[in-house]
């Protein structure tokens, strides 16, 4: 089941807002044509006077689990986002410590900063070029890479506290930024806000019952409301999959950096 909810999001998001349109614009014909005569009758008086409270009531249940679940996929895209530049920052003050490690001079100091740089490098690397294109399709492995054990070793060997600091927080964050990155929604949290929205159309069907025209041009613009409501979670729903997938792009720059060698760049001052 997640397999193919992944690869509906995976699509481009014109596409995407299509489907759920037309979804949604199926059961909305569905209510319109079938459910709406067999409750109200052809005439649409069946029900007597249906009042406007009740669809008030089913909209405002609809709006508030819409609200709460797009909090969710919100604050896990920032969690995970926040993760990605934690990550990327604590890689870059291992280079930053490293780069003045080789400014203090000496062979053996820039012995000891250019093999950081290295194991910072195929970590960098590691990550861009193995892990993330796992996030996408759920083969990640989250235990923790080769490389990062490499890099670990050069710091008990080269490094210095602050260095072993930052390498813990590069380490909380990856993990941070698998763990909500690869988090679905509970599908009972879908499944209530589906039926909420299938009531909402019916009760909107058979508010305007006795008016048909009313009734077509009222379930058009809820539709088209549900739709839009739909969409906005579907394309932040999974943080590395689709159109708006996060891209690594902090650690390439880390990478950048870590791939030239100290002596080739000009001085921080």
């Amino acid at each position: 089941m997640f397999e193919a909810f992944d690869a509906f999001l995976s699509l481009p998001t014109p596409v995407m807002a299509v489907l759920v349109l037309l979804f949604w614009g199926l059961i909305a014909f569905a209510v319109h044509r079938l459910v709406v005569p067999r409750l109200c009758g052809p005439d649409g008086r069946r029900l007597g006077r249906f009042e406007a409270e009740v669809t008030s009531q089913i909209a405002l249940a609809f709006g508030l689990l819409i609200s709460f679940n797009a909090v969710w996929v919100w604050d896990r895209a920032e969690r995970v986002r926040g993760a990605i530049h934690d990550e990327a920052a604590a890689l870059g003050r291992i280079v930053d410590d490293a780069e003045d490690i080789v400014a203090e001079g000496g062979s053996r100091s820039a012995e000891r900063g250019e093999a950081i740089r290295l194991a910072v490098d195929a970590y960098a690397t590691d990550l861009i070029e193995r892990e993330w294109p796992g996030l996408a399709d759920g083969t990640i492995d989250r235990t923790r890479p080769e490389s990062f054990s490499r890099l670990r070793a050069t710091l008990r060997t080269y490094g210095d506290e602050a260095m072993h600091d930052a390498l813990q927080v590069a380490q909380d964050a990856r993990e941070l930024r698998i763990r909500d990155g690869l988090a679905y929604m509970q599908p009972s949290r879908w499944g209530v806000v589906f039926l909420l929205a299938v009531l909402l159309l019916v009760s909107i069907g058979a508010l305007h019952g006795d008016a048909p025209r009313g009734r077509r041009l009222a379930l058009t613009l809820v539709t088209l409301a549900i739709s839009f409501c739909f969409v906005v979670l579907f394309v932040n729903a999974r943080p590395f999959i689709g159109p708006n997938a996060m891209k690594p792009d902090a650690l390439r720059e880390i990478a950048q950096r870590a791939g030239q060698p100290f002596d080739a760049k000009e001085s921080r001052g």
